[in-house]
Formats: C-alpha cells, sequence, structure tokens
C-alpha cells in the first residue's frame, strides 16, 4: 500500500471513529480503538481532564457525558482532517441539547495516532472553560458528572 493510501485509510478510521460516536454506538467505537488506547483530554481541573485508558472512557467516561444530552446528541462534525502518515489531526464542532435545556456548541482539535486498523492514542482540545460552565449546569440541574 503506498503511504497516500495509508494516510487516506487513517482518515476513514477516524471519519468511521466520529460516525461510530454520533451513532453513541459504544460496540462500534470499542473496535476502533486499539486494546491498549489512550484518550487524553488535554485540560486542567474539568472532569474528565487528563489520559484515560479505553475501557475507562468506554464504560464510564462517555456514558456519564452522553447521559447529561438529550436523547441522540450530541453530534460531532469534522470540519477540516489532514494526516500524515499515522497521525490524523481533526478539527470539529460538537453541538446538542441538554436534559436541563442548555445548548452545547463548542469546537475541538483532537491529534489520533492510528497502529494498524485501530486508533492507538486520541488528544483532545477544546475549549475547556465552556465545557466547564456547561458541566456546572448540568450539576445544579441534577446530574452527576464522576468522570475522576
Amino acid at each position: 500500500m503506498t503511504s497516500q493510501a495509508i494516510t487516506e485509510k487513517n482518515k476513514e478510521t477516524v471519519r468511521a471513529f466520529i460516525d461510530a460516536l454520533n451513532r453513541q454506538d459504544l460496540a462500534g467505537l470499542d473496535a476502533l480503538l486499539a486494546d491498549d488506547a489512550i484518550w487524553t483530554v488535554c485540560a486542567r481541573d474539568i472532569p474528565g481532564a487528563g489520559a484515560h485508558e479505553k475501557k475507562v472512557v468506554l464504560d464510564r467516561i462517555l456514558p456519564t457525558m452522553l447521559a447529561i444530552f438529550e436523547p441522540g446528541e450530541p453530534r460531532t462534525e469534522i470540519t477540516r482532517l489532514i494526516a500524515e502518515g499515522d497521525v490524523v489531526s481533526a478539527e470539529a464542532v460538537s453541538h446538542g441539547r441538554l436534559l436541563h435545556g442548555a445548548v452545547y456548541n463548542n469546537q475541538y482539535s483532537h491529534v489520533y495516532e492510528i497502529r494498524g486498523d485501530r486508533i492507538a492514542s486520541i488528544r483532545e482540545y477544546t475549549d475547556t472553560d465552556y465545557a466547564a460552565k456547561i458541566m456546572a449546569g448540568a450539576v445544579e440541574a441534577g446530574h452527576t458528572l464522576d468522570l475522576d
């Protein structure tokens, strides 16, 4: 396979990951993540910040975060996808309505490292001040966000 073909395959893996995330398909996400995958939220002082193993992300963090949103939300849209070899960078917008009525609309940058056909690591960058305010509103409305 040519390097260009590998790069395109890696971009397709990221697209498939976002599609599974939008479907809230945890089994699909599991299949796309390497067994030793690490998802790092590059932030401090917000629930979920830091590096997390795949099992923690799929069993606790994602279900907890999804539970504060209306069913089927939030939705993530890739706005730019750039790849070089095994590294794929995605800019995205995530938007959705929370159960307590607030609207979430945040921008993200994710850096994915691909190993073979699976994602080995994700580094997530976002507006953490905005995310913290949205999470605080969810807690005030009675939702639990035990992500640490």
